[in-house]
């Protein structure tokens, strides 16, 4: 089912107004997970990309996509301040501002590349593709942020001296 041009227009921004909103609470809630972020970041992505995939896969109507895309943005964006907090966990000690500026670097350069391969895709008659792609992005990303978690953990373990077993 085709959407007017208002209509996505409106998606998008209910989108990107979800993710800011996302964004402020999960800030709240990032204060209350001691120490689960990988898991409620997981849940999130996973809940935005399922949504994304619904509405690309699905023919619905615009009130329904409006509203499914809104709530992806709210679980993306409440992912987003636990992901700065794993990040920030990851980080070699002393070296939290080159990992930031290497993460704040990589994302709006994805951010700058990813329109070129959607445009085409939308320019070549298959704007269905542009959020099941995008879903496929964000599942991706859960290994970055599981990989990260992982060498973390490890880190944390090998700096411990476990007692002598008997």
């Amino acid at each position: 089912n085709a959407m007017s041009l208002e209509a996505a227009s409106s998606a998008l921004t209910g989108y990107v107004a979800g993710s800011t909103a996302g964004v402020l609470f999960g800030g709240w809630l990032s204060d209350r997970l001691n120490n689960r972020h990988l898991l409620f970041t997981s849940v999130l992505i996973i809940v935005s990309a399922t949504l994304m995939l619904t509405i690309g896969l699905i023919s619905m109507p615009d009130m329904t996509v409006l509203a499914l895309i809104t709530v992806a943005g709210i679980a993306f964006g409440a992912s987003r301040v636990s992901r700065d907090i794993m990040v920030k966990d990851a980080a070699p000690p002393g070296q939290i501002g080159k990992v930031f500026g290497f993460v704040s670097a990589g994302l709006p350069l994805g951010q700058a590349l990813t329109p070129v391969p959607f445009g085409f895709l939308i320019d070549r008659g298959h704007a269905d593709l542009v959020l099941i792609v995008a879903a496929g992005i964000l599942l991706l990303s859960l290994l970055c942020g599981s990989g990260a978690s992982i060498r973390n953990a490890s880190r944390f373990f090998r700096a411990r001296k476990l007692p002598a077993q008997d």
